[in-house]
């Protein structure tokens, strides 16, 4: 059996208004996490394996590295919620530190901390980048890169993904982005409009059909 290209989202968290806790990315559609929505999505496609990582600072990145170790797959593509953005993001580095003042799931703050102690500065994409702009433009999707994947859990588990394929030595190409709100949540932002689950579903598998071609192509 091939091996397969692993792609992740984060399980939603937070709370409504009346103090309701989110526990499910269908319960309340407006404020859904699309990682979570996509990875059911693509959950049982040919050559791909999904996982839903939990929303906790640590906990990301172990299991991240027990998938590494259970799919031993080609490729991993990570994907986390950005509010702030109506583009699909590209993020080029992560950086090996902890600043935000926002809580995970279990309430742990974690304000100028480093990720791995004694670690590198900062990790970088291994896609190629220009290839994956290109390609999700050509699919008609809006596209960006960043270069500071912010302080919180997104950065935490990119910096994690690759300090753990780096230290294995592992040849796994590893890439991580932000995917905008969906158009519900948008429209109480206020400020944004959005992207449609189904464009960006089509965003994750335009990348996974680009590493696949890629990947076999060497293979």
């Amino acid at each position: 059996m091939t091996a397969p290209i692993l792609i992740t989202g984060f399980a939603p968290f937070g709370t409504l208004p009346d103090g309701e806790a989110v526990h499910s990315p269908t319960d309340h559609p407006w404020m859904a996490d699309p990682t979570a929505l996509l990875m059911e999505r693509l959950a049982g496609e040919p050559g791909v394996v999904t996982a839903t990582l939990p929303p906790l600072y640590d906990a990301c990145g172990e299991a991240f590295a027990d998938l590494l170790a259970e799919h031993r797959p080609l490729a991993a593509l990570g994907f986390a919620y950005l509010e702030s953005s109506d583009y699909i993001r590209l993020e080029r580095l992560a950086w090996n530190r902890d600043e935000s003042p926002l809580p995970d799931a279990a309430g742990t703050v974690r304000d100028h901390a480093d990720i791995v102690p004694d670690g590198p500065t900062a990790y970088g994409s291994t896609l190629p980048v220009p290839r994956v702009m290109r390609e999700l433009s050509m699919a008609g999707l809006p596209v960006t890169f960043g270069d500071f994947s912010g302080g919180f859990l997104g950065n935490h588990l990119f910096y994690r993904a690759r300090h753990i394929i780096e230290s294995a030595g592992l040849d796994v190409p590893y890439g991580f982005f932000h995917l905008p709100p969906l158009p519900e949540r948008a429209a109480t932002l206020r400020r944004f409009g959005g992207l449609g689950l189904e464009r960006q579903e089509l965003a994750v598998r335009t990348l996974v059909g680009m590493l696949r071609r890629a990947l076999d192509g060497i293979a």
